[in-house]
């Protein structure tokens, strides 16, 4: 037997009142994982500043006599230690004169003791005239020559005591420039440039090498003016090159601001173990701050891109009939960790965030919540 028209469509409306009841029963929806918000009023943030590391010590070593150069037994690039022989002059000159000094300070000395020897015979000779003049014995006049000729050998003594000084004076010159024919490193360090070659007649002051010390850099980093009173040379830093993370000391911040960039230099002690780093090498500062800002903290899978740069959150609102729905709102993403963001926006604390789901969520959509 047929159906009458009637009967199949009370059958069908039925059917979608069914439906509808089923859509709209609050068990049906989306199955979401939520957390009520709690507002801040601050934030820790690391903030990084970049700069250059750079050398503590940077020297221009030189002779000081003009020579040939006859050997050199390092080359730019080559570390050295304090004490090493870096380069050695051509100094078969400067021993020859050291030798004449030495030869002529033999004979001023001798000369010395000679004529030491003629004023303490005068001066007893002296003597004995006296005792002579005093018993009348001798004449006034003798007694006046032998006076005299005993002060006389007391002048060349000293004549010859002051020749002798300087003869010793030029010895050990001559014995300096000689120990200066051979240039040593003031410090350990690395070479960073050569100058000249072997064979070279280098001048006096003529630079032969540069050295750049390596045991202990300098960080020079940028900040900005507002931020680098708050430094303190107490404190503990890290910087980090390439990765690798290295205590600093802080030595000062510079007075002047870079006309360039406008910010304050802060000097930074960073050491080198193993002679890791170099000069030139970029160096980053991390600076934990506390930064005074009223938000909130939120998951980043909570968040979905916006346009402007804004970013979204869904929250989970009571619909009135026992469930909840799906409600887009626009947030700012103050700072960001790994794992959550610092956000403002309109946002009231006690707010249900939806943490799960958000790419598969449209603004009116039902919510069925779950425990996490």
């Amino acid at each position: 037997m047929r159906s009458s028209p009637l009967v199949a469509l009370f059958f069908l409306s039925s059917a979608c009142c069914s439906l509808f009841a089923q859509t709209e029963d609050p068990a049906a929806g989306l199955p979401v994982t939520t957390a009520v918000l709690a507002s801040a009023s601050s934030y820790e943030a690391n903030q990084r500043f970049a700069g250059l590391l750079e050398a503590t010590q940077r020297s221009t070593l030189a002779f000081t006599t003009s020579a040939p150069l006859a050997e050199l037994y390092v080359d730019a690039g080559d570390s050295v230690t304090e004490g090493q022989a870096l380069a050695r002059l051509d100094a078969r000159e400067l021993e020859a004169t050291l030798r004449s000094a030495q030869a002529a300070l033999r004979l001023a000395e001798a000369e010395f003791q000679a004529q030491a020897a003629l004023a303490a015979l005068a001066k007893v000779k002296g003597e004995r005239a006296a005792e002579l003049f005093a018993r009348g014995q001798l004449a006034e006049q003798s007694f006046d020559e032998a006076r005299l000729a005993a002060e006389a050998e007391q002048a060349r003594v000293r004549v010859a005591e002051a020749r002798a000084a300087q003869a010793r004076a030029q010895a050990e010159e001559a014995e300096v420039r000689l120990s200066r024919a051979e240039l040593r490193a003031p410090y350990a360090g690395q070479v960073a440039e050569r100058h000249v070659d072997e064979g070279t007649l280098v001048a006096p002051g003529a630079p032969v090498l540069t050295l750049v010390s390596s045991g202990v850099l300098e960080a020079r980093i940028g900040l900005p003016p507002t931020l680098a009173p708050s430094l303190a040379r107490r404190d503990a830093y890290t910087l980090t090159v390439e990765g690798q993370s290295y205590p600093g000391e802080l030595l000062q911040v510079l007075p002047q601001l870079d006309a360039t960039a406008r910010t304050a230099t802060a000097r930074f002690r960073i050491r080198n173990p193993g002679n890791a780093l170099r000069a030139g090498q970029l160096v980053e500062l991390h600076l934990p701050r506390t930064l005074q800002a009223d938000g909130f903290w939120v998951p980043l899978t909570a968040l979905a891109e916006a346009n402007r740069g804004l970013w979204s959150l869904f929250l989970a609102q009571e619909d009135g009939a026992g469930g909840h729905r799906a409600t887009r709102t626009l947030v700012e993403v103050l700072h960001s960790t790994t794992e959550r963001a610092f956000v403002r926006g309109d946002l009231l604390p006690g707010d249900r965030l939806v943490l799960t789901g958000v790419g598969r969520l449209v603004p009116g959509q039902a919510l069925r919540l779950v425990q996490p």
